[in-house]
């Protein structure tokens, strides 16, 4: 029997001066400007090294890359604002181009848009704030951490109640920390890389310290509270937790993908909202899927299908199959949660028991 395919998160990385989110955006536009004048190929480490040497740190360049695969493994050692392409040439990603752009429009803007990005996309900050919100593990004497240098602490200022060792962190949460990274990579099981756990302690080991950059920002943003009290907007506390409605989902999912014209590919997008709720069925059952969800959603006028374009061959199968159709605009209603739960019979199967 085959073993499920899994995909295997790196130690977690972000800007190494905490109260500098800004460094991820000054990063991300030197990264542009390489990449426009030689494709940046090889792994993270190589092509951070090539690329932002003396803008920003290689261990906060890291956190910065998405999904990618080395002797054999899939690995995730970032938040995917640089992905790789069919070519394996890294690139930044159509939400990098809109963070970068409200940036420099207005910086605070930018800052509120990159957290928003880092609750939906970080499964170590998802894993650490759904850990809060259920009371799991305790943030102590966060307003001497934010005002220190020596970041969050297990068993000092991270306050591990329960799901104490690392083996532990993600049991129960692991499709929530990351059904989306899940779906993109075509991955069932959620892992460490071996070698993370392999190195030596006190080098580049596992830890929950760097998650103190990205708390900093929650903070400046009104997410967190001076004396660490979590405070998420509603939408992303329940996208969190598992409780997002089909239409809320959906519409942070296309939020999120959208190009600077609003266009998202059709079938990624559908394969998150699937595995957001638990759900990642063979290609054949998704296509049944697929065209059942549109065809309720589009005719009942819960989702309202305003462009069609062609696409490439990363962005899948267009709506029904269509070439021409890959890459849509559309406007999602409240209804399209009913159009969802009657879409289900489409997969011929009960929903617990879809791998």
């Amino acid at each position: 029997m085959t073993a499920a395919p899994v995909l295997h998160l790196e130690r977690p990385a972000f800007w190494t001066e905490t109260g500098d989110p800004e460094s991820w955006f000054r990063a991300l536009e030197a990264f542009a400007g390489a990449a426009q004048r030689a494709p940046q190929k090889g792994t993270p480490r190589t092509v951070a090294d090539r690329s932002l040497v003396g803008v920003i740190a290689r261990r906060g360049a890291v956190g910065l890359f998405g999904v990618c695969q080395r002797e054999g493994r899939v690995l995730l050692p970032g938040v995917g604002l640089i992905a790789c392409d069919e070519e394996g040439r890294w690139d930044l990603t159509d939400v990098s181009l809109t963070l970068l752009r409200h940036w420099k429009e207005n910086a605070q803007q930018g800052l509120e848009l990159l957290a928003a990005y880092l609750v939906h996309e970080s499964p170590w900050l998802r894993l650490l704030l759904a850990r809060l919100q259920q009371g799991d593990w305790e943030l102590a004497r966060w307003a001497e951490v934010r005002s220190g240098r020596t970041g969050l602490k297990t068993g000092s200022t991270l306050l591990l109640r329960d799901y104490v060792e690392p083996e532990t962190w993600f049991d129960g949460f692991a499709e929530k920390a990351a059904a989306r990274w899940l779906a993109r990579a075509r991955c069932e099981v959620l892992a460490y890389d071996p070698d993370v756990l392999m190195r030596k302690k006190g080098k580049d080991n596992l830890s929950l310290t760097p998650l103190t950059a990205p708390l900093h920002l929650l903070e400046s943003v009104g997410w967190l509270s001076r004396t660490g009290q979590v405070t998420l907007p509603s939408a992303f506390a329940a996208d969190l937790v598992g409780k997002a409605t089909p239409a809320q989902a959906l519409t942070d999912i296309t939020s999120e993908h959208a190009d600077v014209r609003g266009f998202v590919a059709a079938e990624p997008v559908l394969r998150e909202l699937l595995l957001t709720f638990g759900v990642s069925p063979s290609d054949e059952a998704f296509a049944r899927w697929m065209d059942a969800l549109i065809d309720l959603a589009v005719k009942t006028g819960a989702l309202e299908l305003l462009d069609a374009q062609p696409g490439q061959a990363r962005h899948g199968r267009g709506l029904h199959a269509d070439p021409t159709r890959k890459l849509v605009r559309w406007v999602v209603h409240t209804e399209f949660n009913e159009a969802f739960q009657n879409a289900w019979a489409a997969l011929e199967t009960e929903r617990e028991l879809i791998r």
